[in-house]
């Protein structure tokens, strides 16, 4: 490609530390590899000493083959993850020669055990997931963890700690932040290794240096030495991944800690149309703790290119996309070219309802996101119970919601009987308990004609499970909130016809797949599939359309954020998130629900909906 001034002043810098600011969609890539290109064939620099550091093995194994493309050759430059090559320093110095690297399923194995020991009733993998996060950021030193954990989370962590470090240990495993310290640890307390590294890599290159943590950091200094041929590269407004460790901040300390360090701004967007550049640099404009930029578009502008609508619920929010997405897939398949469809959410529950709107009319998607199946719920599998009695009799269910909510009644009265409900009626002499069983008998059967969202509704208020989980969550707090658990439940219910229909997606597992096909992930499902994921799965992807879904308070900017440093980073994963479309841009959300979510406040700040804007089908 041909280089922009800015770019190319990036590319052609000498030696000491760079700080290259680079705005998305910006060409930071090409800088990378271009400036590779330099050093090894006009500044003769040796590439046996040149190290490149990125956060994924695909972005180490794509700025491989991006550069050995535009040099027509290949050289012994090191591409890697920044645990990859503290790995590797490490096990070259004769660490690690046993231990193993400890991998995520077996880190939630020795999770799960250690809180079972430690009588942590709450087990489900989303909760585990969480407390492995929370002991990495403890293990960091993080200063947010305080903040970004509640305070049962805390309480947690502080139980399964130290026992959950010992057993690692005891099984002869380490994990990436062991990795760290003892990286950071032995480079800083023995010079002699120390300077056999800074002798190994003379010029170090830094890719999403704005996701790097304070550890990390402290390695690179260490490895730069005084030399500090430091070339980084970064978006301070892209730093999303603050659960990880991550901090903006470390960018700033790099300019001060370096006097000398020249800074370039790639400010021209060669992703995005002009309109949505504009929208969300006055999105990021409110952020305070950020280097003062000015994101430019390369001056295409296709017209309308935003479409801005708010529903009264998650069914008809989902039903408007899924009418969008249908028409771009069927205009694609005409043409014979697949259209670029991602749909991006703050949490992975938001693309829930519309993945099953997507599945009932047989539309193209995946799903890349892992998230544990809202029917495993077992809130969920009480309601569900009571509408499958409505269509048969199954003993199993009956079980379940004989008592739910309470009302006293044994479980032998349901007996073994081929005809449950005569065994159930005549078990009984007592008229008040023979009363309840006919009551619920007859709510059963209330229910059975009812669309999906009638049904719900009335299983909720008219029979009483709402107070029931309202109780129970209160008593035992082993669930999720149960208002937004039955919010998603009813929203799901309206998006089906009827119970059978429902049950019918429910039972064969189809509606939490993750592909619309059926096919498990990783299969075809054909050129026309959008691509369903959370924004920060979706952080250095682009699509020519762009579904932003779920944009209401409580959700994005989330409930857990408290303002200040928090809500600045939420407001630049809406800013990540605006700023993956190639073509157009679709935001939608709920004006307000019946829990009293309202629209996301940073559509107001892009002054999104201080004009009309929209769209047309776009492929």
């Amino acid at each position: 490609m041909q280089l922009n001034n800015e770019q190319l002043a990036a590319v052609m810098h000498g030696d000491g530390p760079m700080l290259v600011l680079a705005g998305p969609g910006s060409g930071k890539t090409a800088v990378l590899v271009n400036r590779l290109k330099h050093l090894v064939r006009d500044a003769g620099v040796d590439p046996y000493g040149i190290l490149v550091l990125t956060f994924s093995r695909a972005a180490a194994g794509e700025m491989r083959e991006r550069f050995e493309e535009l040099a027509h050759a290949s050289y012994p430059v090191t591409f890697g993850t920044f645990h990859a090559i503290f790995y590797h320093i490490l096990k070259s110095q004769g660490l690690y020669r046993r231990a193993r690297i400890l991998t995520a399923n077996r880190k939630t194995e020795y999770m799960k055990v250690t809180m079972a020991a430690k009588g942590i009733r709450r087990c489900d993998l989303s909760y585990v997931e969480r407390l492995t996060e929370l002991i990495s950021l403890r293990k960091m030193g993080n200063p947010m963890l305080e903040r970004l954990a509640d305070e049962e989370e805390l309480e947690s962590l502080n139980l399964v700690y130290d026992d959950y470090n010992r057993l690692v240990r005891e099984e002869g495993y380490i994990d990436y932040d062991d990795m760290i310290a003892d990286c950071l640890k032995m480079l800083g307390s023995n010079e002699k290794i120390r300077r056999k590294w800074q002798e190994r890599y003379r010029y170090i290159l830094v890719d999403e240096f704005q996701d790097i943590d304070l550890r990390q950091y402290e390695i690179l200094k260490l490895l730069a030495g005084e030399r500090a041929n430091v070339f980084c590269v970064g978006d301070d407004d892209q730093s999303i991944y603050s659960f990880r460790g991550a901090e903006p901040e470390v960018m700033k300390r790099f300019v001060g800690d370096y006097g000398n360090v020249e800074k370039v701004m790639l400010s021209v967007n060669y992703r995005c149309p002009l309109r949505v550049v504009r929208h969300a640099g006055r999105l990021i404009g409110h952020n305070s703790d950020r280097f003062s930029k000015e994101l430019r578009s390369n001056g295409r502008d296709q017209g309308p290119c935003i479409s801005h609508k708010c529903f009264f619920n998650a069914a008809d929010e989902a039903a408007y996309c899924a009418g969008i997405i249908e028409k771009m897939s069927a205009q694609a398949k005409d043409q014979h070219s697949g259209p670029s469809i991602g749909v991006l959410y703050r949490m992975s529950k938001s693309g829930d309802i519309l993945e099953e709107v997507l599945k009932s009319r047989g539309i193209p998607y995946r799903r890349k996101d892992k998230r544990v199946s809202f029917y495993d719920r077992e809130w969920v599998k009480d309601i569900l119970a009571y509408l499958r009695l409505s269509l048969s009799d199954r003993r199993e269910d009956m079980y379940r919601i004989l008592n739910r909510p309470e009302r006293g009644l044994p479980r032998d009265c349901i007996g073994l009987d081929t005809d449950m409900r005569r065994h159930m009626t005549g078990y009984f002499k007592d008229e008040e308990y023979r009363g309840r069983i006919v009551r619920l008998l007859s709510d059963i059967d209330y229910i059975k004609d009812m669309t999906c969202f009638g049904a719900v509704n009335y299983i909720l208020r008219g029979i009483g499970m709402l107070d029931h989980i309202r109780r129970e969550y209160f008593i035992n707090a082993t669930e999720n909130d149960p208002d937004e658990v039955i919010t998603e439940l009813l929203d799901r219910a309206r998006t089906h016809k009827s119970i059978k229909d429902w049950l019918k997606c429910i039972d064969a597992g189809a509606e939490d797949k993750g592909i619309a096909t059926g096919h498990d992930e990783g299969e075809d499902v054909g050129p026309y599939a959008a691509e369903l994921r959370t924004i920060h799965s979706a952080k250095g992807l682009e699509y020519d359309n762009v579904f932003m879904i779920g944009l209401q308070e409580g959700v994005f900017p989330s409930k857990k954020c408290d303002g200040g440093r928090q809500l600045e980073e939420e407001r630049r994963l809406f800013y990540v998130g605006m700023t993956r479309c190639r073509k157009a841009l679709f935001l939608t959300g709920i004006q307000k629900d019946e829990y009293g979510k309202r629209e996301s406040r940073f559509i107001k700040e892009a002054g999104i909906c201080d004009e009309t804007m929209e769209v047309t089908v776009s492929l």
